[in-house]
C-alpha cells in the first residue's frame, strides 16, 4: 500500500512528523505530502524524497464546505488534492491560493463543493471521510477514501455510484509511538479518537477497516504511477531595455563624473561585466535598477547595503551610492567566478515608505507575478525546553539550568539539529530526565516546523505568475527563502529602516536635497565631535552599548573609524581579542605591526584583519587559495561557522604562502591571525555602507540639533530613547517643552527656536483628539471640557527626564552628610581604570553559570543615570551575597548605590558592594 494521505510538521501544529523522518521510515517507493491548508513542504519534501530514493507525490489537504464565502457555520470535510503531472500541480497551487483569499479564507483555507467541477483530470480528488455525498460531482478522477474514520457509507456509495474507492491513512503523526509528541506539540487542540491516528501499512489498515474493498489497495498503486509532477524551477525574469547593462553604466559614469578612462575604473568595469554577462544575470541588474531609479523618485533610499556595495556596475547603474573604488571595496564579496546562485542585492528604504516599492513592482510586472516571500519558524533550543515542560507540568525551575545550558553550535554544524538531544547526554541534562523522563519529547521537537509568516523584506518577482512555482496567501508566498532559490526564484529584499524617515524628515524640515547628503564631504570634524563628546541618542548603530564603549576607549576622527567601529563592536572581533588589539594600535598603546605581505590589505585597519574582505584578499593573494576556496571561507564567515572550518584549507594556504616565498613559521602566523580574527570578520562592503548613514546623522545632528531631535521623535521606538535624547538637548543649552497647549502639533515641532512636544505625548490624548484640538485652535473655536482639563493637567513621559538628579542630587552634593565617604560619580566620567561609586538604574540583567567550579553564578548588569549607561559584573565570588538577592528580587527601573572597579579595556564595572535604594535614602 502506497500512502497517498500524509500530513507532516508542515501542517503547522496540527500533526506532528518531520518530513525527513517520514520520508526515511516509508518503507515504499512512493509517497505523497497532503498537508493540512497549504503547501509550505514541498521544496523540502522532494529534497528528502531525492536523498532517500523515494518517489514523490505533491499534493494537499483542504477544507471543502458548501459555500466558501458564505461566513455562518457550516459542515466542513477535508478532501485531498494530488498532482498528476505538472499542470495538476500547478492547479493545485491555484486551488490553495483560492482557499487562502479573503472571500473563502474564514478560520482557515476552504474552497466550495461547487470549486470540485472545475478541476480537471490532471488532480486526483479523494473524498474525504465526512462528506457531503449529495454535492460530490461524478468524476473519473474522484476516489472515495477508506480509512479508519470512514464508515459503511463510503462502501454503499462506491456500489451505488461506481466511485473507486481508494485505501488512505487518516495520520496525525508517523509512528504509534509518536502519540505523546504530537499531544505536546498541538496542545490542547489536539485530536481525541480511539482510532488509529499514525500512518498504517497495508496490513494494519486491513484490521482497522475490515470491510474496505480489495481494489481500494490496488488503487493506491495505480495513482501512484500515475503522478508524476514535478517541481518547477524559474526561469531568470526578463526585462526589456533600450539600452545594454554597459551603456546604462556609461550614461551613470557621466551623470557621477567618474573617469572610465582612469585604469582601474576601465579594469575593474570590465572584469565586473564580463563576470555578470557570463553568470547570466544582467536582467536582474536590470530589474533591481529600474526599481531603485523609482523609489529614488519617492523616497529616500539607503546608500546601499551588504556585498552589492563591492559592485562599481551597481554603483554606476544607482542601484548604490558608494563608490568602491574610493573605498576599496572587493566585487568578488558580491560575485565571484564560482558562484551560480543569484546575488543578493539589499536595499534598505524608509520604513513608511517601503510599501510603495512592492506596489511599483506589482504594477510593472503584474499582481499575480509579484509576491512576498513567505517564512517558516522551527522549533530551537531553549524555547522547546520551555514549552515542553509548560506542556508537561514541570515546573519551569526545574528546566532552568538545561535551559541555561542549552549546546550552542554553528550553522555549518552537522549536529546543528541535535543540540537538545546531546544536551540530555550532559549531567544537567540527564538529571532533568532521571526526574521528568518525558521531557525526552523536546529533542524529538527540535527542528520542527512550528509556524509560518511573512518575510519582513522579500519579494519575489517571476516571469510567469508565482501560483505556477507555489500557493500564495494573501500575496505571500507558501515558500521560504532557502526553498524559493532551490526553485531559482528571484528574490528582492527591500527592507525597512527608520532611521531613512528619519533623515528624510530631517532634509525635509531644512530644505536640503538627497544630492546635498550624498556630495558631502567625509571629514567634516563636526561631525566626529558628536561621537567624540557621546551625543550618541538618535545616531544610527551607536545607540548601542557596544559601539559607544569602543568609541569611548579609541575616539573617532574619520569616516574609516565609523566603518572600523561598526565591525569591531561584532560579537566574534570582541570574543577573540581582535577589538582590544585594534584599539591597542588606534591609541599608540602597541606599535603597529604588519605580518609579512599583508601590510597593503591591513594598512587602513592598523594590521589587525577585520574585515571579511581582508581575509578574502589574503588567502588569495599570499595564500594562492582559489576563488572556490575562498568563496567558502566567505560564507564560513558570514555563518560564523569559526576556526574549526578554516583550518580546512590550513594546507593549502601554507602550499600557496611558501609559493609567494614565506617560510612555514610567517605563512603560520598570517594563518593564526586570519584563523582567530578573520574568521569572525564583518563585510566591509556593508560596514562603509552603514557607516555612510550613521555619519549622515552625525552631520545633520551637528548642523540641526533641534531639528534632528524633532525628527527623532517623531519617529520614536520608545519613552526611553525620547528621553536620552531630551537629556542632550538640555546638555547642549538647547530649549524643549513637553507640550505647549496654544503651539503644540500633533507631534513633535521646532517652533521659536524651541523644541515643543506634541499633544500625542499626553496621556488620554489619541491620534482623533489631538488632531481635533489642533483643527479648533486653527478655527478659533472652543475645546471641549476634556480636551481642557487634559491639557491643563497634561502629564508626558518627558516631565522628570533627570530622575537621578531629582532623587539623589542632594546626596551626591554632600555624599559625607549621608555617610558615604567616596566621592559620586556620574557614570558617563567613569572612563579610566579606578574605583568608583556612582548611582544606577537597573535597565537588564543576565544570570551567567559556569559549568564547573562550585561556586558557578555570576551576575551581568546593564544599569544608567542621568548621564549614561555602563555594563556591571557581580563575580561568583561575590554572587551569594550581593548577587543573588538582586537576581532573585530586583526589578527593572529599581535604584541601587554602587561601588566597584572599572575595567578600561572592556568599560566595565566589577561591583564590590551594592546598596539597593528606596524612597528613605532621598
Amino acid at each position: 500500500m502506497i500512502n497517498l494521505k500524509v500530513r507532516t510538521e508542515y501542517s503547522f501544529r496540527k500533526a506532528f512528523g518531520s518530513v525527513k523522518n517520514i520520508v526515511e521510515n516509508c518503507k515504499q517507493d512512493s509517497i505523497a505530502i497532503t498537508d493540512f491548508g497549504g503547501t509550505w513542504g514541498h521544496v523540502a519534501f522532494s529534497q528528502v524524497c531525492k536523498k532517500f530514493g523515494k518517489k514523490p507525490i505533491f499534493g494537499v489537504e483542504l477544507a471543502v464546505v458548501e459555500d466558501a464565502e458564505d461566513r455562518s457555520k457550516q459542515p466542513t470535510n477535508l478532501m485531498t488534492f494530488l498532482g498528476r503531472n505538472n499542470d495538476g500541480l500547478q492547479e493545485i497551487y491555484q486551488l490553495v491560493t483560492k482557499s487562502t483569499s479573503k472571500e473563502q479564507f474564514y478560520y482557515f483555507p476552504r474552497i466550495s463543493y461547487s470549486d470540485l467541477f472545475d478541476i480537471s483530470d490532471n488532480v486526483i480528488i479523494l473524498s474525504g471521510t465526512t462528506p457531503e455525498w449529495g454535492l460530490l460531482p461524478r468524476k473519473n478522477n474522484l476516489y472515495i477514501e477508506f480509512s479508519p474514520t470512514s464508515n459503511r457509507k463510503a462502501l454503499q456509495i462506491c456500489q451505488d455510484k461506481g466511485y473507486a474507492p481508494l485505501a488512505t491513512s487518516d495520520n496525525l503523526y508517523p509512528l504509534p509511538t509518536d502519540r505523546r509528541a504530537y499531544e505536546v506539540l498541538v496542545g490542547r487542540n489536539r485530536t481525541e479518537r480511539s482510532k488509529a491516528m499514525h500512518l498504517l501499512d497495508e496490513w494494519e489498515l486491513r484490521d482497522a477497516v475490515p470491510w474496505m474493498p480489495e481494489e481500494a489497495i490496488q488503487n493506491t498503486y495505480k495513482i501512484a504511477e500515475q503522478c508524476n509532477a514535478t517541481l518547477p524551477t524559474a526561469q531568470m525574469i526578463g526585462f526589456k531595455s533600450s539600452k545594454t547593462l554597459r551603456e546604462l553604466c556609461l550614461q551613470g559614469a557621466k551623470e557621477r563624473k567618474v573617469d572610465l578612462n582612469t585604469p582601474v575604473y576601465k579594469k575593474r568595469l570590465k572584469r565586473e561585466l564580463e563576470l555578470i554577462k557570463e553568470k547570466d544575470f544582467e536582467d536582474y541588474f536590470f530589474v533591481i535598477a529600474d526599481m531603485i531609479e523609482y523609489a529614488k523618485q519617492h523616497m529616500l533610499v539607503g546608500p546601499a547595503r551588504g556585498s552589492s556595495a563591492g559592485s562599481l556596475v551597481c554603483y554606476l547603474t544607482g542601484i548604490t551610492d558608494i563608490d568602491p573604488i574610493e573605498h576599496d571595496l572587493l566585487f568578488e564579496r558580491f560575485i565571484d567566478i564560482s558562484r551560480f546562485d543569484m546575488p543578493d542585492i539589499d536595499i534598505d528604504f524608509p520604513d513608511d515608505r517601503r510599501e510603495m516599492v512592492f506596489e511599483y513592482l506589482q504594477k510593472k510586472y503584474g499582481a499575480e507575478r509579484v509576491a512576498r516571500l513567505g517564512t517558516v519558524s522551527k522549533y530551537k533550543g531553549r524555547i522547546t525546553i520551555g514549552e515542553v515542560a509548560k506542556e508537561l507540568g514541570v515546573p519551569p525551575w526545574e528546566v532552568a539550568d538545561l535551559k541555561e545550558n542549552i549546546i550552542q553550535r554553528n550553522a555549518g554544524d552537522d549536529r546543528i539539529n541535535d543540540c537538545i538531544r546531546d544536551t540530555f547526554d550532559l549531567e544537567v541534562g540527564k538529571k532533568v530526565l532521571e526526574k521528568y523522563p518525558q521531557m525526552s519529547i523536546a529533542s524529538d521537537l527540535e527542528n520542527h516546523a512550528r509556524h509560518h509568516g511573512v518575510h519582513a523584506a522579500a519579494i519575489i518577482v517571476t516571469n510567469d505568475p508565482v501560483s505556477k512555482f507555489c500557493s500564495v496567501g494573501d500575496q505571500s508566498a507558501q515558500i521560504d527563502k532557502k526553498d524559493a532559490e532551490s526553485l531559482n526564484l528571484l528574490k528582492i529584499d527591500a527592507l525597512g529602516l527608520r532611521t531613512l524617515s528619519v533623515i528624510q524628515d530631517i532634509l525635509d524640515q531644512v530644505g536640503w536635497s538627497r544630492d546635498q547628503l550624498l556630495d558631502y564631504p567625509l571629514d567634516d570634524k563636526k561631525a566626529f565631535e558628536v561621537l567624540n563628546n557621546e551625543r550618541f541618542a538618535g545616531i544610527f548603530q551607536f545607540e548601542g552599548y557596544a559601539l559607544q564603549s569602543i568609541v569611548q576607549q579609541m575616539g573617532c576622527d574619520s569616516f574609516e573609524d565609523i566603518s572600523a567601529i561598526t565591525a569591531l563592536a561584532r560579537p566574534g572581533p570582541l570574543a577573540s581579542g581582535g577589538t582590544a588589539e585594534y584599539i591597542k594600535r588606534q591609541t599608540g598603546e602597541t606599535e603597529i605591526e604588519y605580518l609579512p605581505l599583508t601590510e597593503p590589505i591591513t594598512s587602513v585597519t592598523n594590521g589587525v584583519a577585520i574585515y571579511q574582505e581582508q581575509v578574502m584578499r589574503i588567502g588569495r593573494e599570499i595564500g594562492n587559495l582559489s576563488w572556490e576556496d575562498v568563496s567558502a571561507l566567505r560564507k564560513a564567515m558570514s555563518r560564523s561557522l569559526g576556526q574549526e572550518f578554516f583550518d580546512q584549507y590550513w594546507v593549502k594556504f601554507k602550499e600557496g604562502a611558501e609559493e609567494n616565498g614565506l617560510t612555514e613559521s610567517d605563512a603560520n602566523r598570517i594563518w593564526q591571525h586570519i584563523n582567530t580574527m578573520g574568521a569572525w570578520a564583518f563585510n566591509r562592503s556593508h560596514a562603509i555602507s552603514y557607516a555612510m548613514v550613521s555619519y549622515w546623522c552625525c552631520v545633520l545632528k551637528s548642523q540641526f540639533p533641534l531639528e534632528f531631535a524633532a525628527a527623532c521623535l517623531r519617529n520614536l521606538r520608545d519613552d526611553e530613547q525620547a528621553v536620552r535624547l531630551l537629556r542632550e538637548v538640555v546638555r547642549e543649552g538647547l530649549e524643549y517643552l513637553p507640550y505647549d497647549r496654544q503651539k503644540s502639533g500633533v507631534n513633535w515641532s521646532v517652533q521659536d527656536g524651541k523644541l515643543i512636544g506634541g499633544l500625542l505625548g499626553i496621556k488620554g490624548i489619541g491620534p482623533k483628539m489631538a488632531e481635533d484640538i489642533v483643527n479648533r485652535r486653527q478655527l478659533k473655536q472652543p475645546f471641549t471640557p476634556r480636551q481642557q482639563k487634559l491639557m491643563a493637567e497634561g502629564v508626558t513621559a518627558y516631565d522628570d527626564i533627570f530622575e537621578c538628579q531629582r532623587r539623589f542630587g542632594h546626596i551626591k552634593k554632600n555624599p559625607e552628610d549621608h555617610q558615604i565617604k567616596s566621592k559620586i560619580s556620574d557614570i558617563s566620567d567613569i572612563d579610566t581604570d579606578g574605583q568608583f561609586v556612582f548611582f544606577a538604574k537597573l535597565k537588564e540583567k543576565f544570570l551567567k553559570e559556569g559549568k564547573t567550579q562550585k561556586m558557578n553564578k555570576s551576575l551581568n548588569l546593564r544599569v544608567e543615570d542621568d548621564t549614561g549607561q555602563i555594563f556591571c559584573t557581580i563575580d561568583r565570588f561575590k554572587y551569594p551575597k550581593i548577587g543573588k538577592p538582586i537576581f532573585e528580587s530586583a526589578s527593572e527601573g529599581d535604584w541601587f548605590l554602587i561601588k566597584g572597579k572599572m575595567n578600561q579595556r572592556f568599560r566595565k564595572i566589577y561591583v564590590d558592594r551594592v546598596r539597593k535604594l528606596d524612597i528613605s535614602d532621598q
